[in-house]
């Protein structure tokens, strides 16, 4: 399990490392928000994540060029890219599809059963036990997270409940996989090829299933234009953020994003902001704060 050092917290890497994970998630958090919009103006979830994988191909490979950052790959490397590349299809696809089916902070919370996937997969490839102290501060979070966006949804469309259960299984994958295969891979090499596969593995199932649909109304494409924007830009700052501080630390981080998009979900859909969900974000910061000092005890004794 990675921790994270006296040097470390103090150190430029470290800091970078967080600012981009927190950044990473107020912008995934918005895209999520924009979900109903987008789909209430005719798309649909497989024409958002094909092309959010296209722009990111685009722009990854604009920036590689720019600066000068080798997109040459060994073939192991290759068969890796291939594993992340499907992975990240159904992340593209299932963190924001459903909303089409199941409430925003249904949608979110589902998603966020990630990162204490990440922290158990971790400790059983490490075979080394999280610590009880580090499992209380996740369940604060969670917790948290269960109050702020409420869990006693007496009805939902169990499609959306199933795509975003898979997604959020899936990015626990991605993340572990990054940090245990690919962690000396430049990030923006790393989205330039998971988007390559991901994309054609998207737009062979669009066709198939002829959901390629666009946005009928105006609204419904400024919210496709934004999500594919916000995802496409925050994505390469979620890598970032797992190889300066780790992946636990980086899915704790990126709780704040259910946190962003109940904010966005309040200003763009006039959502009432309840007591219930301003504890359940204090709850979130807290055990998220829990954990970084949790880590810094341990290696100053």
């Amino acid at each position: 399990m990675a921790s994270i050092s006296l040097s470390r917290l103090t150190g430029s890497k470290t800091i970078t490392g967080i600012v981009c994970a927190v950044l990473c998630s107020i912008g995934l958090g918005l895209a999520v928000a924009l979900g109903p919009m987008t789909f209430d103006g005719g798309t649909t979830p497989l024409a958002v994540a094909l092309f959010r994988a296209l722009f990111s191909v685009l722009f990854m490979g604009v920036l590689c060029i720019l600066m000068e950052i080798s997109l040459r790959l060994s073939w192991p490397m290759c068969l890796n890219m291939l594993v992340l590349g499907a992975l990240f299809s159904h992340m593209a696809f299932g963190n924001i599809g459903s909303t089409k089916y199941i409430p925003i902070s249904l949608a979110a919370l589902l998603f966020f059963i990630y990162p204490p996937l990440v922290t158990l997969i971790n400790a059983v490839i490490n075979k080394k036990h999280p610590g009880f102290i580090k499992l209380i501060a996740i369940g604060i979070t969670f917790s948290g997270l269960g109050v702020m966006l409420g869990i006693g949804f007496e009805q939902f469309d169990y499609r959306g409940v199933i795509i975003g259960l898979t997604a959020g299984v899936a990015c626990a994958i991605n993340i572990v996989w990054v940090n245990q295969k690919v962690k000396d891979v430049h990030p923006f090499v790393i989205v330039f090829y998971q988007s390559i596969i991901a994309a054609i593995i998207i737009l062979v199932l669009a066709m198939e299933l002829e959901e390629l649909r666009f946005p009928e109304n105006n609204a419904g494409w400024w919210g496709f234009a934004l999500i594919i924007l916000l995802q496409s830009c925050s994505i390469p700052l979620f890598y970032f953020s797992i190889q300066r501080i780790g992946p636990e630390s980086t899915g704790l981080f990126n709780n704040l994003q259910p946190v962003a998009s109940i904010v966005a979900a309040v200003v763009i859909f006039n959502e009432i902001l309840t007591g219930e969900r301003l504890v359940g974000a204090f709850m979130v910061l807290l055990g998220i704060i829990m954990v970084q000092i949790i880590d810094y005890k341990r290696i100053r004794h």
